[in-house]
Parts: C-alpha cells; structure tokens; sequence
C-alpha cells in the first residue's frame, strides 16, 4: 500500500479539510513482530514479541546493522512511583504487561532486512552496599543482583565507533557509556569509556559530536568532552549508596567514587549555566543537559527546567578557567544573564525542553510541555480545570547563525496558552500549536500533542514526530476510577481530526508541513503507540522506533519513493492515512466547545 504525501499547503473550509497531494510517495514496511498489515492495536511487539520493551529508546544505524536500545516496563514503573501505596490503581495492573525482568536490552537487526532481531547485549547485574542508616554511613549491607542499565537511552557514532548512553533508573549505582569500536564487534567488543554516579540527579541523556570531539551532558548540568573516549579501569570495590528523602520518596544516591572518567575534560558545570533548575527536588527527576547540537560553528546544549522553562546557551570552545569554556545564553534567565536574550522557555514555563536538528541551513528546534505535572494531577484526582492548566502544546521555531527565532508551528494570540509573548505573527506554516486544526474552535487549544520528540533529515525533507497525551488519558479514563471519561469525550469533541497515537509530520522547505500519520502507525494505526521515539535516516531508508509501554515498542521503514516512480513494488506492506483527514466533521450545529470545555475546568 502507498500513501500519497501531500505539498504542505492545507485549506479549511467550513466542515471540510483536504490533503493536497504533493510529489513524492512513501512506502512503509512494519520491521518488528507481526509485519502483517492492517496492524492489531492490541497484539503484542517488543521488537521479539517481547511487551516488557517499552520504548525504543535509542536507535542507530551502524555497520551492516540497526541496533535498537529499549527500556523495560516504563510507564508501569514511573505510575508505581507516583502511587501513594507504590500499588497501580484499577485495573491498570492488567493493561501493563507483567513486570519480570527491568533490566535494559540491546537488539540489532540487518539493515537490508534479511534477518531477525537478535538480542545483542542486555544489562548485567551488580553488587553494591547500602548504608541503610544515614546516621551511620560507614555500615553497609550488601545488596547483590542490582541492575545496572534500566535503559539505553542515546546512541551516536563518532570517529567510526558506536556510542551508547545507559541510565540509572531507580537503583542503579551509575550511568555509563559504551563504546563499540569495530562496526563487526560483538557484544564481547563493548567498552565502557565513562562513569557517572547516580546522585539523585545525575544520569545521562545527551550526547553529540562538534569540532572533533564528543560531548556528553549530565542531568545535574555536567558536560564531559573527550576526543579519544578509552576504556576505562573496572571499579575494584562494590559502589556504596545511601537511601535518602527525595522527590518524596526513599531513594538510593551513590556516595562512593565511581571513577570512570580518564580522558574526558569537565567543559561546564552547574555555575555554567545560571538560572538553569536541576537539583532533583526541585525538577522531580525531569530536568537537565537534554539535547546537543553543531550549528554555525557553535555547540548548542539545550536544558530541561520544569521550573522556569527550557533554556539554550552555546559555545565555541573559548577557554573560561581551566577546563571550562565560557557559555553564551541564546534563551535562559534574564534575571541572572546578561545581553538580550528570550527568557527562559521563550516567556511559557510550560515549555519544559527543546529538541533540535539542522535543516535547510537553519536549526530548527521543537518544545517539550511539562507533562510530569499532568500526569501527577491526573494520578492524585486533580479535575479538568488542573489539568487544562498545565495545556501547552508543543512549537516548533527555527533560528538562522544570527539566533534570530521564528515560530514554525504555534499559537500567538495573547489569550492562547501555548503563546509565547515574543512572537506574536501567526506560524508560518499555519499550524496551531501541537498541530491543533480543528477550525469550529477558534480560542482553545486542545491538542493532546505534548511533545516534539525526535526530528531528523532525510532524503532532503525535514521529519517530524511526537508524543500524544490522549493514549494516556484513555487508558486511565477505562481503567480507573478517576473521573476522566467525560473529560476525555469532550477533548475527542474538539480535537476529532488527531486522534490518540504519534503523529508523524514532513516539510521539504520547512514551512509547509504535511502529516503522515496522526494515530499512531500506518495501515489502521495504533492508538498505543503514543511516541515517534526515535527517528534514523539510512540508506535503506528511514526508520522510526515508538514508545508503546503497552504491548512493546515497534519499528517502522520508510523509504520515499520520488515522483514519477510508479513502480508497485510494496516491498511486503504498508500503509498510511490522509494528510489531514475529514473524518470527525460532523458537526452541523456544533456546540460552542470552547464554552463546554470551560465549563468544565
């Protein structure tokens, strides 16, 4: 099956949305558990029909292989953390899979598509000692079989190596990197070439390449640089942790030295970075180094702040004092940076984080909203009024060398929420903020989007994908007892046209934005799959890896076929959807829903 991927350009008329069909054509091939095409929502995947693979976490293209990093049972354990009694409420024990083995996995799979996935590395187990006193720190009791990978979160090749980012979910004495230096290595070959104790605070997301160098950054605003990352000398003695109060739990930091880090040069630190929140009572976990990125001659580090809202500072690698090098702020505090700047999360501290990439000789960057906040209200019996309250779609902006910004996707009228007071023209390519485009409500916006999470090139078109909130709602709205269904039947009301599942956006000038898919998957959707987690170009063709803590994460191929090309050849299935479609335009005498949702908060 083909779809038709339309010029960007979107009329409304009235009751009636149409797709302009454009000049290229896209073939999509489901690459994980049962290929058949349409998909069942409800069938399980995990890449090897494997659930307990929630996310597909990181992903890269290296050698003659795609390799896929996962985390396990990630919404089961952030709402088991979030639960007073530790306990799922409802029925929600049932609708996650069974928690049996937590412990990060690594897959690859060819990428001519001639083989299986095969597992390729999975975390280890380790002991550590824990001071379960902290009025005595010095008495230990050990604690043997301690995960050590929840997840791999960030893969990058650098210098002909794979690179790939651990994290120290929950227990875990340290987040690492791994190295494999030979695209024929095995799992054998892996090394570990950073360290960095887990101190509440402190594991690892970011990493990125500039001027001959890799960079990784910390949660608690730490970047490390090495040109040459070694493997580093195995810790002789168990790590040491102690349990303490934070985020308002018991939660276990290392105390011990970890080590890990010959050759790697501190180049900025929390002082680096002023107005920045990262301690972890303060973002709960969400805040930190997010996203690198090499424009202009600069290293971009972007900041996740709960708090205040995103920030972004850049580099040139001019020496500050030692190691450090001096940060120039582009969006951060005003109160405590100098120069003319955007505060902090553009004016909308809703605006948690910002994703980045280079297209078209701009960078174009895509916001995160604050949906920590949401799910607490939600998961402590908030109403729809709190919850309305934390309703900040995601933008999308794009900054030329000069850092001057534009809005791409976004709303602008001062009485929109998701607006920021800094740009006040509408988008330029027409789309509300989260892609909103239900025409009869004129003043709300009531995207479920949340986030723009991954974008990337590929064959000369700008992709875009997201996080959708709706799944989340539904699923609790059926299988609790909060008292969420008519809120989630209203917000179906006045979004029909984007239903629950990731949406998937294209560009090839980076105004003209034309969707893909919108719920979720190709050939029917799949309302579970509520993240485009990971996107990968290749020369196979692009490859999109979901967030589905459901029935386990997937990854899907597209290969763009140009115009003219009227070859059939499916290469074993695919699907898609209308660009915008027309379905849910049924509303002849529609209610004023901006006055019903009001109504209701």
């Amino acid at each position: 099956m083909r779809m038709r991927l339309a010029g960007g350009i979107f009329l409304m008329i009235a009751l009636l949305v149409a797709a302009v069909v454009g000049a290229a054509t896209l073939n999509t091939e489901k690459w994980s558990g049962n290929t058949t095409l349409p998909v069942v929502p409800a069938e399980i995947d995990g890449l090897v029909l494997d659930p307990e693979n929630s996310y597909a976490w990181a992903m890269a293209a290296y050698g003659d292989y795609l390799y896929v990093g996962t985390n396990r049972n990630y919404m089961r354990q952030m709402f088991e953390q979030m639960s007073a009694s530790g306990d799922l409420p409802g029925t929600l024990d049932e609708v996650f899979p069974e928690a049996t083995d937590n412990a990060g996995k690594i897959y690859r799979k060819p990428l001519n598509g001639t083989g299986d996935w095969e597992l390729f590395f999975e975390s280890p187990e380790v002991l550590v000692m824990i001071a379960v006193d902290p009025t005595s720190p010095d008495t230990w009791v050990p604690k043997p079989g301690v995960i050590l990978d929840y997840g791999y979160r960030t893969m990058e090749v650098y210098d002909g190596a794979l690179y790939i980012v651990t994290y120290s979910f929950f227990e875990s004495p340290y987040s690492r990197v791994l190295k494999l230096p030979s695209p024929t290595g095995t799992s054998a070959d892996l090394q570990e070439v950073l360290r960095v104790a887990n101190q509440g605070g402190s594991g690892l997301r970011s990493i990125g390449a500039y001027d001959g160098a890799l960079f990784i950054g910390t949660e608690d605003l730490n970047v490390w640089r090495s040109e040459t990352p070694q493997d580093q000398t195995a810790l002789s003695t168990p790590p040491v942790m102690m349990i303490v109060e934070a985020m308002g739990r018991q939660v276990p930091v290392t105390i011990s030295d970890v080590g890990g880090k010959s050759g790697w040069a501190k180049i900025a630190k929390p002082s680096s970075f002023p107005g920045v929140a990262y301690l972890a009572q303060e973002t709960q976990g969400w805040g930190g180094m997010w996203d690198f990125l090499s424009y202009n001659g600069w290293l971009y580090a972007s900041f996740a702040d709960p708090v205040n809202g995103f920030s972004l500072y850049k580099s040139d690698g001019t020496p500050l004092s030692g190691d450090l090098w001096a940060w120039v702020p582009i969006v951060a505090s005003p109160d405590v940076n100098d120069g003319e700047i955007y505060p902090s999360g553009l004016g909308n501290k809703q605006n948690t984080a910002l994703t980045m990439t280079v297209f078209d000789g701009y960078a174009y960057a895509g916001t995160f909203s604050n949906w920590e906040r949401l799910i607490y209200y939600i998961m402590t019996g908030h109403g729809g009024g709190s919850i309305l309250r934390t309703w900040t779609p995601p933008q999308v902006y794009r900054f030329d060398g000069g850092d001057n910004w534009e809005m791409i996707v976004g709303d602008y009228r001062s009485t929109d929420i998701a607006a920021s007071p800094y740009f006040t023209d509408p988008p330029l390519s027409g789309w509300r903020a989260g892609f909103y485009d239900f025409p009869l409500v004129s003043d709300d916006n009531y995207s479920t989007v949340r986030y723009v999470w991954r974008m990337v090139v590929h064959d000369d078109m700008l992709f875009l994908g997201t996080m959708d909130m709706m799944t989340v709602l539904e699923i609790l709205a059926e299988n609790t007892s909060m008292d969420l269904q008519e809120f989630v039947d209203d917000l179906h009301t006045a979004n029909p046209n984007n239903p629950a599942g990731f949406d998937l956006y294209v560009t090839e000038d980076g105004v003209n934005i034309q969707a893909i898919t919108r719920n979720g998957g190709f050939g029917g959707g799949d309302r579970y799959n509520y993240g485009a987690r990971t996107l990968v170009s290749t020369g196979e063709g692009l490859f999109l890896g979901t967030a589905n803590p459901f029935n386990g994460c997937q990854v899907w191929k597209i290969q763009v076929v140009p115009e003219g090309d009227d070859d059939d050849d499916t290469g074993g299935g695919g699907g898609g959807c209308a660009a915008i479609p027309a379905s849910g335009f049924f509303l002849l005498l529609v209610l004023p829903l901006a006055l019903l949702l009001k109504a209701r908060k």
